[in-house]
């Protein structure tokens, strides 16, 4: 779809993969009842313990038990592991994640040790460490054809890296350096052809044929690019902003089709105490129809119709101070989609996309962090501040399972090819894999 131009070069087009979050003070009471010395005898001592230094001296709690003192509580136990797998070669907090779209055992992390890594989830065992990047890595992502993978970091780096084994695409190697204009705050892989798109904290876009390297700039943002990606058909480009702008690109030229202000007009978003609403999250359904928007600490989730570029519906369940991720399951045959988003206020809402009436609420114990649809079987799971991820029916609003074994926030989950595993990363430095 892109010209075939000196900037671009040529386009190599790829098969689409396999479908696969007491009130007197001590003063008063020692007034009334003064301290009195008592006389021991010796006849009534039965044993004398000696005290030895380095000893921990039991104290009575209020409930006249004995506790001792510095011992870690019940909370603070390690929780039980529902884990199949880990991989625990990151030192400090993993920020992102990406599995493989044709090979379930090949996925990579990146975390806050400036490092990523290619590894196998079957075992656990490293297969590529990928060095270079000089801060936090903050996106990763593999292509549509399996042959690339790209990592975002905030050192305002991308970076790619090649597969060398056609079969199993367990073995890679670093390709190049693209450049970057500030931190990377989101990128994505086009749908049909090994072509690149990265939104920045500056605003700006970039797009990048692979491996040419040809490069493309869409400007125009006034604020940061929080997220953005292609329609399915590839023929568009949709970007929004923290100010609460909907951009949408046309990717032959870089020039906008549309500009839409969530901020304003009667589905404007709410605002809580800043000046303009953002915008986190963004998902467009597979006829590149609709557009769904999740908010920026608004609690607002927004539909937008593709065709005419209006508003067309405001879904404002979520607290009004919840950051927003958002999805869109697609039945089917006859079914109806679904609208889901999920909330810092620890909510997941489902409505039904073509009434807009909410269907079903599901519960977190804390702020949720991921939201991950499994297109297959009509489940979703999602991770949370609560250390936990769940799964659950989309139909019934059950829920399914509960996976367990971290030990701090959870940032990500992901589903292998073959929909039978789940990936979570998380603040204490592991990724965990999970049967669903």
């Amino acid at each position: 779809i892109f010209k075939e131009s000196e900037e671009m070069g040529d386009i190599k087009e790829i098969d689409d993969p396999p479908t696969g979050i007491d009130g007197m003070d001590d003063g008063a009471h020692n007034e009334q009842h003064p301290e009195e010395d008592t006389e021991v005898n010796e006849e009534d001592i039965d044993e004398v313990i000696e005290f030895q230094e380095g000893e921990v001296l039991m104290e009575d709690d209020e409930n006249g038990t004995d506790e001792e003192m510095g011992e870690p509580n019940e909370q603070s136990e390690p929780p039980f592991d529902s884990s199949i797998t880990r991989f625990t070669k990151h030192e400090e907090p993993v920020f992102c994640l990406a599995t493989h779209p044709l090979n379930p055992e090949i996925c990579a992390s990146g975390g806050a040790d400036d490092l990523g890594y290619i590894w196998n989830t079957s075992n656990g065992q490293e297969i590529l460490k990928l060095e270079g990047h000089k801060d936090s890595l903050s996106v990763i992502e593999f292509s549509r054809d399996g042959q690339f993978l790209a990592t975002g970091g905030v050192d305002a780096t991308i970076k790619i890296w090649k597969n060398l084994d056609p079969k199993l695409f367990s073995e890679w190697e670093f390709l190049m350096d693209l450049e970057a204009s500030e931190e990377v705050t989101w990128l994505t892989w086009h749908p049909k052809l090994t072509v690149l798109l990265a939104g920045f904290s500056d605003g700006q876009i970039y797009m990048w044929q692979i491996p040419s390297g040809s490069m493309r700039v869409f400007a125009g943002h006034d604020s940061m690019t929080t997220c953005g990606n292609f329609t399915p058909d590839g023929q568009k480009i949709l970007s929004a902003t923290d100010s609460g702008m909907l951009f949408i690109w046309d990717p032959k030229t870089g020039t906008t089709h549309n500009k839409i202000n969530l901020n304003e007009g009667k589905f404007a978003l709410r605002r809580v105490q800043q000046e303009r609403s953002g915008i986190n999250s963004l998902v467009i359904n597979q006829a590149c129809t609709i557009c769904v928007l999740g908010g920026i600490a608004n609690g607002g989730v927004r539909l937008v119709n593709l065709k005419i570029g209006t508003v067309i519906a405001a879904l404002d369940e979520h607290e009004s101070h919840a950051t927003v991720e958002v999805e869109m399951f697609e039945p089917e045959g006859l079914g109806v989609p679904l609208v889901i988003s999920a909330g810092t206020d620890g909510t997941v809402l489902i409505h039904d996309a073509a009434s807009f009436k909410l269907r079903n609420t599901l519960r977190h114990q804390d702020a949720i962090t991921t939201l991950v649809i499994h297109r297959a079987t009509g489940q979703i799971t999602t991770g949370s501040l609560d250390k936990t991820l769940s799964t659950w029916d989309l139909k019934t609003a059950q829920q399914l399972k509960v996976h367990s074994g971290h030990q701090d926030v959870v940032h990500m989950a992901k589903l292998t090819s073959d929909h039978k595993k789940l990936l979570s990363c998380s603040d204490d430095g592991n990724v965990l894999v999970f049967e669903i």
